[in-house]
């Protein structure tokens, strides 16, 4: 049964198996008016099949990062992805999207933050899972109560990949990538292409016929000139937070 306060981007994402308290804090969160209609989880619950699909799709390349479903964690209780069921029942894990403007992933972070949810991918802003720290609730009446606490993750300085890609941008803005081109920036936009389902096939540097075809549907998505050549305005729409999922 759907829960009201917990919006959903489908209505087949599955949200059942999630721990109550997790619910809790989730229904906490869609409640602040700062997120308002804003904010939606765009995967729950996935079965081993649904996971399974997904980590066989990461591997060939063609995806965003997925845990291997068959994989036991150290600490010898959860396996494979925090979106499948665990040993005690439940999931602990759930993607949101942005999907209307007014909201960046920066401040739905901080927002979630205050709620005891966290992103806990490096580099998936958009993968939360309840925390407290480095725990999963408050130590008392804890379902975990006397496991070790994970270490911490290490620090990401967003500030300097942003800043990498803006510079990237401006090489852009000079030079646009088209059918031929070559180099590490064709590699970097065709590896975000591909983690938008705008697929270009393996990310090899080279600005092919694939890529070519990719970059003319993310044109067509975000309603920019179909010219297939990745200028900067294009450049910069792919990076937005709120840029459709390829079709």
């Amino acid at each position: 049964m759907s829960n009201p306060l917990l919006p959903v981007t489908d209505k087949s994402i599955d949200l059942s198996l999630l721990h109550p308290r997790f619910i809790q804090r989730l229904e906490d969160f869609f409640s602040d008016g700062r997120i308002g209609n804003r904010v939606s989880i765009c995967s729950g619950c996935r079965s081993y099949a649904a996971q399974k699909a997904l980590y066989d799709r990461y591997k060939r390349g063609k995806g965003n990062l997925a845990a291997n479903p068959d994989w036991k964690r150290p600490d010898g209780f959860f396996r494979g992805s925090f979106h499948q069921e665990q040993p005690d029942g439940y999931s602990y894990a759930v993607d949101l999207r942005i999907v209307k403007r007014g909201i960046t992933t920066d401040k739905v972070t901080a927002i979630a933050d205050r709620y005891g949810i966290r992103p806990t991918v490096k580099g998936e802003w958009w993968h939360f899972q309840p925390r407290n720290g480095n725990s999963w609730f408050n130590r008392s009446g804890s379902v975990f109560l006397g496991r070790p606490e994970e270490p911490p993750e290490p620090e990401v300085n967003w500030a300097g990949i942003q800043a990498i890609i803006d510079d990237m941008g401006r090489q852009i803005g000079m030079m646009p990538l088209r059918r031929g081109s070559k180099g590490n920036i064709v590699k970097v936009a065709q590896s975000k292409l591909n983690s938008l389902d705008f697929n270009c096939g393996i990310a090899d540097g080279v600005y092919g016929r694939k890529t070519l075809k990719a970059v003319l549907m993310l044109q067509r998505t975000m309603l920019l000139k179909e010219s297939g050549t990745m200028d900067h305005k294009t450049w910069t729409a792919m990076w937005k937070p709120e840029v459709p999922i390829g079709l």
